[in-house]
């Protein structure tokens, strides 16, 4: 066997609760050679005691008055890891492989080899007892150890089966058949036992009234045998030298401890609450009972406390705060799994009061981890963009408890919200998606945030946890994006206003508006008089500043710009007069850098067909250079779309719809000129609008978005997501569900 010694950490005051009792120092067998690793940390008080360290995670299978036995496992490939510890010392021993089990009140484990049993005294360290049961026939089969005596079951020669108990004292086997067990003891279930009792509850079937019978083990005989009210196979039966006790259950699951004294008919029934009870005797006086799990709950219950309560009257006394396992201990005491919240999660000792006096919990072993919520790290990003993906905000908490988590980003400019929820993972962690939008689902705005993280302890065990910071949003400026939030979006003209709306918002939604509703759809309405222009572009950035902007032509042929401003509810500056002679196009396109040079560039055709180039400047009082002819036919064209890089070439491109409904693409050399077209799809002649949106899906790529036939009742908008390759430049048509505040509006 290897041994690790456990470096106790000094801890409080012997987590005594009600009364301060110590606990003196067992006695340990003969030391071991050691070699030292560090122990975990608890809390310290101003009484010291020493602390000995236990893995998370642990089960405890056995303990006796000099230590107790554990399984953990380590890692995946190692599988469970059994180990051994001291209380005097403090010293753990790592087992040698195999599988291992022990009992309450014995320092004796149990080493599982087929039909062998290795027996271990871990107080004498002396050579384990080697029982062979294969006598018992190959259909024998183990239960669990009492102590030094192996409880076995095997087939009766009559038929049904036996109740054997082995034990081997010096080197002689001694197998003695358990009597007075009923002969419609057909079905049985093993309680834990105590070195010198055993609990079996018995029944002619799985659904029958069961038994609860108590085998001293020194004579293997039946010394009583009762009703078990109300019980069944999940029920626990408890039993001490004086008291028998067991949880029962209405169809509600609340739970009723039921409470006899041995040889006694009688019960006291003490209705407690739900869940499913652990129940334990300290000494002659007092029993103590809990829901374990409270850690890992998903609800406050009183009863994941472990109380104990007193049998001469009707006190009772919290000890500690979470359980997870209960068992019976020396001296009439308990060793309770669980923790508190001011000494955290290990081993406790509960030791009954001397002379009728209130019990104590004294903290054993500790596993450093706390039963409240504490925040071990965090990992908020400084600086988000949403342009391509979401953003993951990690809080990590230490221990075992669960929570509900909110979190609460704001916008410092607008006040606007996102709040996000989640719990934590089986590791503590709580991961928080934030998709980029507020929670009318529109995208976010770039600038600062605040955020406000709070941690509510799901079973309702210590205090909530808070922690507040900042973050800035900053996604890049989208060609498309009005209102500073790196995401698209919508533009319509209705009569002299011009209505914005957010794209993310507008696909997320999928719902028709009522009329309480149309208000709050549109990001801003800014209006009036743009009805004064025959033609309006949205060409990205052309002035210089980081927002996109707009262009629109008068009735008399001047050209208007609209420097962006980011703001949603006054996206434009007032507008800067360009020129005018521009009523000799016929259409515009802008959007695209056709030229290379990293600004949007402004294309449009004449009356007599042919193709012009303005070249962006980044002036915002004087946008365009002199134009450039770039080649005539374009007569035959209806509808120009100055659609961004959509081919994976060097430049922006531009699609092109003629009067068949056919849809021809242009690769941008990136010099101002095309190479020569290629089809890419017909049916185009159905849409009256088709605009080149920006990346409306996050996928790095330029989409294009397009509007069904205004004013003919049936319109809706239809998403083409773009791939990158030229050939194929768009996936086939996805219909967006259009609220009904959007149709009969010319989608700009």
């Amino acid at each position: 066997m290897s041994v690790e010694r456990t470096y106790r950490t000094r801890l409080a005051a012997a987590v005594t609760v009600a009364l301060a009792v110590t606990l003196g120092t067992l006695t340990a067998g003969p030391a071991l050679a050691t070699t030292a690793t560090v122990a975990g940390t608890a809390a310290a008080t101003a009484a010291q005691q020493d602390a000995i360290a236990l893995l998370p995670d642990s089960a405890v299978l056995g303990n006796g008055p000099s230590g107790f036995l554990t399984r953990h496992r380590d890692s995946f490939d190692t599988g469970d890891v059994y180990r051994w510890t001291r209380y005097e010392d403090g010293v753990t021993t790592v087992l040698p492989a195999g599988k291992y089990t022990g009992s309450a009140q014995s320092d004796v484990i149990v080493k599982i080899e087929g039909a062998t049993y290795k027996l271990y005294d871990m107080a004498t360290g002396a050579a384990p007892v080697v029982i062979d049961t294969s006598s018992l026939g190959t259909s024998a089969k183990f239960v669990q150890p009492a102590g030094s005596t192996l409880v076995m079951e095997a087939p009766r020669a009559g038929g049904g089966t036996d109740v054997h108990l082995v034990s081997k004292p010096g080197d002689t086997l001694v197998d003695r058949t358990v009597s007075g067990l009923p002969a419609t003891a057909a079905v049985r279930w093993y309680d834990r036992p105590s070195p010198g009792t055993l609990v079996i509850r018995h029944g002619a079937s799985w659904s029958s009234t069961l038994n609860v019978a108590l085998v001293d083990i020194a004579t293997a005989r039946v010394v009583e045998d009762r009703v078990l009210t109300a019980g069944n196979y999940d029920t626990k039966v408890t039993a001490s030298a004086t008291h028998l006790a067991w949880a029962e259950y209405d169809s509600a699951e609340s739970a009723t401890l039921q409470v006899a004294r041995r040889g006694q008919e009688g019960t006291t029934r003490l209705p407690l609450g739900k869940g499913p009870l652990s129940v334990g005797f300290l000494g002659e006086d007092w029993l103590a009972y809990a829901v374990s799990g409270g850690t890992r709950a998903l609800s406050p219950n009183p009863l994941h406390s472990l109380t104990v309560r007193s049998l001469t009257g009707d006190r009772t006394v919290k000890l500690l705060d979470t359980v997870s396992q209960i068992h019976s201990d020396v001296d009439g005491g308990l060793l309770v799994q669980g923790g508190t919240i001011e000494h955290g999660e290990g081993l406790y000792r509960i030791t009954p009061g001397q002379d009728g006096a209130t019990p104590t919990a004294t903290l054993v072993a500790s596993t450093g981890r706390p039963i409240v919520l504490e925040l071990a790290d965090q990992i908020v990003p400084a600086t988000i963009d949403f342009g391509t993906r979401d953003a993951n905000l990690i809080w990590q908490f230490a221990g075992p408890a669960d929570a509900a988590l909110t979190v609460e980003l704001k916008h410092t400019a607008t006040g606007k919200k996102r709040i996000l929820t989640t719990t934590l993972n089986q590791q503590g962690r709580a991961n928080v998606w934030w998709d980029g939008t507020f929670g009318d689902l529109r995208a976010a705005h770039n600038g600062d945030y605040t955020w406000r993280m709070t941690a509510v302890p799901r079973n309702g065990i210590g205090p909530s946890v808070e922690r507040t910071g900042v973050l800035k949003v900053a996604g890049k400026q989208a060609p498309h994006d009005f209102t500073d939030s790196s995401s698209p979006d919508l533009v319509y003209r209705s009569g002299g206003h011009l209505l914005f709306y957010d794209a993310r918002q507008v696909f997320a939604s999928g719902q028709v508006l009522d009329s309480t509703q149309e208000e709050t759809l549109a990001e801003a309405i800014i209006g009036g008089g743009w009805d004064t222009y025959d033609q309006i572009v949205t060409p990205g950035n052309i002035g210089g500043t980081p927002h996109a902007d707009l262009i629109g032509r008068d009735k008399t042929g001047v050209l208007w710009s609209y420097a962006g401003t980011g703001k949603a509810a006054e996206p434009f500056a007032p507008r800067t007069r360009v020129g005018g002679g521009w009523g000799i196009y016929k259409a515009f396109a802008g959007g695209s850098d056709v030229t290379g040079d990293g600004r949007s560039d402004l294309l449009a055709t004449d009356t007599a067909g042919t193709l012009w180039l303005y070249k962006g400047t980044g002036s915002t009082t004087a946008p365009f250079a002199t134009r450039v002819k770039v080649g005539g036919g374009w007569g035959v064209y209806n509808k120009l779309v100055a659609t961004g890089n959509i081919g994976g070439g060097p430049a922006g491109d531009l699609v092109a719809r003629d009067t068949a409904g056919v849809l021809w693409l242009y690769l941008g050399k990136g010099d101002g000129t095309f190479a020569a077209r290629t089809r890419i799809g017909s049916g185009w002649n159905r849409y009256d609008e088709i605009v080149a949106i920006g990346d409306a899906d996050r996928d790095g790529r330029p989409d294009l978005m397009a509007n069904d036939s205004v004013g003919g009742g049936s319109e809706s908008l239809s998403l083409y997501k773009g791939t990158g390759d030229w050939r194929a430049p768009f996936t086939s048509r996805a219909v967006v569900d259009t609220p009904v505040e959007l149709t009969n509006m010319p989608l700009l």
